[in-house]
């Protein structure tokens, strides 16, 4: 299909529409409807008749408008409390419910599950009428998310972001006909899913890229960089064999450990020091406890056990990260390298789950280290900067890429659903 633009074009009244093809009738959304209502929680799943599949904004895969089907959450439902609540091909989902800065309340997904099943209250759904395309009113919800039409409809009181449904399904929208709205969105299910091709071959090369980085940086702390040298087993696992002449060494004897004494309420927009809590992130704060160098690591939380930080000069942290400092026989970076690739593996073990349990102090104590030379660690760690400069320098380009591919398919999706450009 090829795409040009309309002969004639009147003003919507709609900012972020502008003008629109003058053929197209003016509406409001909820009259495309014919049928409209939230969805229903109920209690937990009994093993008996009322029991059914109810479908989460956790569900949702945005990228590809759909939702997820590998880990359906099954919940029990009363037939009254079911009734014009049970979903159909065709349906829209709406996360009214929940939301966060980053992905804030509105967004929406075609129903594409085979069985029977519901929405949660957290969620809106919609059945269009027979008199326009499904598809049609998908990209054109998806196109008003991604030009932030939603954020002007919805409150946020306790933390939850609520979206004004009946609202939001009031504004006026300007439509075409059935059959060209059946054109515009076969077109834009032809390109969307071509470039979602070309950024999931993007995506798959970052994660190709982050592994090599990983498997470089673990090669090069456990192995050293002489191919040559003379090799011992370690007596680990995950370790293998080493040089013959490094030792393993447990951390204890390596480092001085501690703990912070502040909590993330303690942080100061602004503040004049680093404040290292338990994510990548770095906050500020008007107080420093340590100065010096220190690798930082997560305790507990969804990072537990992950190295976020290395460290050197004043700064301040939470009372659930461990700082690893003064160190003895190693340097410190080549600590952080070794410990911030390497202590996944006791993770794995079953020492601690990776989301939610907290790292204990002797799982940390006993970590089994490699330490070469001084001398060869300064080389290693040289060597890794090299090369994690060359793994970032391609993961940025990739990843550049990717945002280019996603602003790319929300602008076209935007110029074809409000008539900037004709599908033909």
């Amino acid at each position: 299909m090829l795409m040009d633009i309309y002969e004639e074009y009147k003003d919507s009244g709609i900012d972020w529409v502008g003008k629109v093809p003058a053929s197209w009738k003016r509406s409001r959304i909820k009259f495309l409807l014919s049928h409209s209502s939230a969805g229903v929680w109920g209690e937990d799943e009994k093993g008996n008749k009322d029991d059914i599949v109810c479908f989460r904004a956790a569900d949702f895969d945005y990228s590809h408008g759909c939702l997820k089907l590998d880990n359906n959450t099954v919940r029990n439902i009363q037939p009254k409390q079911l009734e014009g609540r049970v979903l159909h091909k065709r349906d829209l989902l709406i996360e009214k419910s929940g939301g966060g800065d980053a992905t804030p309340v509105g967004r929406i997904v075609r129903f594409n599950y085979d069985g029977i099943a519901t929405c949660s209250n957290f969620m809106h759904f919609i059945s269009v009428n027979k008199n326009n395309d499904d598809n049609y009113l998908f990209y054109y919800f998806y196109a008003m998310y991604a030009n932030n039409v939603n954020v002007l409809y919805f409150n946020q009181t306790t933390g939850i972001q609520n979206l004004k449904v009946s609202e939001y399904l009031g504004q006026i929208i300007f439509i075409p006909s059935l059959k060209e709205q059946s054109s515009i969105s076969s077109y834009l299910d032809k390109k969307c899913s071509e470039i979602d091709n070309v950024i999931s071959a993007q995506q798959k090369r970052i994660a190709l890229l982050q592994e090599l980085k990983q498997s470089v940086i673990t090669h090069a702390v456990t192995k050293g960089l002489d191919p040559n040298v003379e090799m011992k087993d370690s007596g680990v696992e995950w370790i293998g064999k080493v040089p013959t002449h490094w030792e393993l060494i447990r951390t204890r004897y390596l480092c001085n450990l501690c703990t912070g004494n502040k909590d993330t309420i303690n942080r100061v927009d602004d503040g004049k020091y680093p404040f290292y809590v338990r994510s990548p992130k770095v906050e500020r704060i008007n107080t420093y406890s340590f100065d010096g160098e220190a690798i930082l690591m997560a305790g507990d939380g969804v990072g537990a056990g992950k190295v976020f930080h290395y460290a050197k000069g004043k700064f301040d942290y939470h009372q659930r990260v461990y700082n690893f400092h003064n160190f003895k026989r190693v340097i410190g970076k080549f600590f952080f390298h070794y410990i911030a690739n390497n202590f996944r593996y006791i993770i794995e073990e079953g020492g601690a789950k990776n989301t939610v349990d907290s790292v204990r102090l002797y799982m940390i104590q006993n970590f089994l280290m490699t330490v070469p030379t001084i001398e060869e660690q300064y080389k290693i760690c040289e060597y890794i900067e090299q090369k994690e400069m060359a793994f970032d320098t391609a993961i940025s380009k990739a990843q550049h890429q990717v945002e280019l591919l996603q602003e790319y398919k929300q602008s076209l999706i935007t110029e074809v659903v409000t008539g900037k450009r004709k599908v033909s």
